[in-house]
C-alpha cells in the first residue's frame, strides 16, 4: 500500500466516523433555545474539525502526485513498540477514569498527568512534572470549572475545590 493510499483510506474512515459523530450529536444531544452556546457546542465542534481534518487529508492525497512521496511504499502499520504505547495510553486512560470517580478531577489530573510524563514518557524533571500536571490541571478548572461554569467530577472518596 502506498502513503497515497493509505492517506485516502484513512481520511475516508475519518469522515466516516464524523459524519455519524455528528448525526448522533444532532439526534440525542439537544440544542438551547435563544442560545448561541449549548451542551452540544463542543461535541459538534469536535465532529466539524473531524470531519474537516479527514476531507483535507484525502484532498492532499488526491493532489499528491504519482512521483516523491506518493508513490513510497508505506512502511510496516504498527510495530511491536507502538502497540505497546498504544496499550499503555489506553491503559493510563481507564486508570484516570477510576480516579476521577474516587477523587474528583483537580487530584485526579494531577496524579495522572504526572504519572503518565514520569512512567510513559520518562520526564524527571521535578519542575518539568509538576509545572505540567499544575498548570494543565488549574488551566482547565479554572476555565471550565469556573469561567464556563461546566461540571467538573467531583470525589466520592476525597475532594479539592
Amino acid at each position: 500500500m502506498t502513503d497515497r493510499t493509505r492517506d485516502i483510506l484513512t481520511g475516508s474512515v475519518l469522515l466516516i466516523i464524523a459524519l455519524v459523530w455528528i448525526g448522533l450529536v444532532y439526534g440525542t444531544i439537544p440544542g438551547a433555545m435563544g442560545s448561541a452556546t449549548s451542551a452540544r457546542t463542543y461535541p459538534l465542534a469536535a465532529g466539524y474539525g473531524l470531519a474537516g481534518l479527514s476531507a483535507l487529508l484525502i484532498v492532499g492525497a488526491f493532489l499528491r502526485t504519482s512521483k516523491g512521496s506518493g508513490a513510497k511504499r508505506a512502511g510496516a502499520v504498527l510495530d511491536g513498540f507502538e502497540w505497546r504505547a498504544i496499550a499503555t495510553t489506553f491503559g493510563f486512560l481507564a486508570i484516570y477514569i477510576l480516579l476521577l470517580q474516587y477523587f474528583g478531577f483537580v487530584l485526579a489530573t494531577v496524579v495522572g498527568i504526572a504519572a503518565f510524563l514520569v512512567l510513559v514518557l520518562g520526564k524527571r524533571s521535578p519542575v518539568l512534572v509538576l509545572g505540567y500536571s499544575l498548570g494543565f490541571t488549574f488551566t482547565i478548572w479554572l476555565v471550565l470549572g469556573e469561567l464556563l461554569a461546566v461540571y467538573l467530577p467531583r470525589g466520592e472518596l476525597f475532594n479539592l475545590f
